[in-house]
């Protein structure tokens, strides 16, 4: 997707991210959250990610200009400029060094706090298991 076409996308949707689904199922709850100020991380992301993803069969979300524009009401939340989801049989610690090693030069991340609930990975990657033994689905304690 062209850049001024993906931009336009992100600033015309009326949700909080752009779903890019995978016809693989992702319920062992792990995710990588990538942090980001602005609608520019988000399209950096996408440009660098994008095509391994979609390769791969790896749902993902994009946020959208509305994510970015939460800062005033759930600061936390507003810095998620791309969410990965794990599916189920691959591997982890795989998924993160390979999306680490394709953005190892992303800065947008910086002086961005760990989202509550997540270990830091590395450069601009948070990772998270949001589900308990049974499956059944954790919350994050948002601050804010």
């Amino acid at each position: 997707m062209k850049t001024e076409l993906l931009q336009r996308r992100l600033i015309n949707c009326s949700a909080y991210d752009m779903n890019i689904h995978s016809p693989l199922t992702s319920n062992n709850g792990w995710k990588i959250s990538i942090q980001g100020k602005n609608l520019g991380d988000s399209i950096f992301l996408y440009e660098r990610l994008s095509s391994f993803l979609i390769d791969n069969n790896i749902p993902f979300k994009v946020a959208t200009i509305n994510r970015y524009e939460l800062r005033g009401t759930n600061k936390e939340q507003s810095f998620k400029s791309m969410t990965i989801y794990c599916p189920d049989g691959y591997d982890f610690s795989l998924l993160c060094e390979e999306v680490y090693l394709k953005i190892i030069d992303y800065k947008g991340w910086r002086d961005i706090k760990t989202p509550n609930g997540y270990i830091h990975y590395a450069g601009g990657l948070f990772t998270r298991n949001d589900r308990d033994a049974n499956g059944v689905y954790i919350p994050a304690k948002n601050v804010q």
